[in-house]
């Protein structure tokens, strides 16, 4: 008899979908997130039963850890990223300052239903709150002006540019989706996490302020210069 062929892992997520693909359309689509079983219906570890053993129907089911939701892996989530308003939290009226967050892929080992599992987060989505009333989700959580080889007052896909001087509290929610191996291939959680990053305070000033506190001779990279 040939061998068991090892179970394809992308044929793990709904619809036939790659992991890639499901992180691109599910995760803004809850009616194609749902949990599904790994191929196969082989069991999951440490719920494996003989077959000659009768099946009580008063018995409680086994644990599956393949029905579990966001809610059940919540305590594993990562801690919330900082996020960071350049240039130096200092911003001038009418030009972008850009934010980046510090959100990454998070892997935890864990229990789901008392059954040892992997959990792997993956950030989605980002809602950036500017702290003026302008809000922007996008799927990105920024690139430095450094990193994106641009000068200072770039405008960028998290940049925004403010009305008026003043402090203001920045912030972003990222919502993450989830998986979980329990040794038999990733499956999905049903639903998103979402976490709130601090407030981070931009103070934004017009140019004519930000000329006279220091020259741009001091500070040539400083705001304005």
């Amino acid at each position: 008899m040939a061998p068991t062929p090892p179970p394809n892992p992308d044929a793990v997520y709904p619809g036939g979908r790659t992991r890639d693909e499901w992180l691109a359309e599910c995760a803004f689509d809850q009616a194609c997130a749902g949990t599904v079983v790994a191929p196969g219906g082989a069991p999951l570890p440490g719920t494996e039963q003989a077959d000659v053993q009768p099946v009580d129907p008063a018995a409680p089911a086994a644990p599956d850890p393949t029905t579990a939701t966001i809610q059940d892996v919540a305590d594993f989530a990562p801690a919330p990223p900082a996020i960071v308003g350049e240039p130096d939290g200092i911003g001038v009226v009418g030009m972008p300052t850009n934010f980046v967050v510090g959100a990454e892929e998070h892997v935890v080992q864990g229990q789901i239903f008392d059954v040892p599992v992997t959990v792997r987060f993956t950030p989605v989505s980002y809602v950036f709150s500017y702290g003026d009333g302008a809000v922007r989700e996008t799927r990105s959580p920024g690139e430095s002006w450094d990193d994106l080889s641009a000068p200072q007052f770039t405008a960028t896909a998290t940049s925004h540019a403010y009305g008026a001087p003043g402090e203001y509290e920045a912030g972003a929610t990222i919502r993450y989706a989830a998986e979980a191996d329990a040794g038999g291939g990733w499956f999905p959680i049903a639903g998103l996490l979402e976490l709130d990053t601090p407030t981070t305070v931009i103070r934004i000033v017009d140019v004519e302020t930000a000329l006279v506190e220091r020259t741009c001779d001091e500070d040539p990279g400083g705001p304005g210069c």
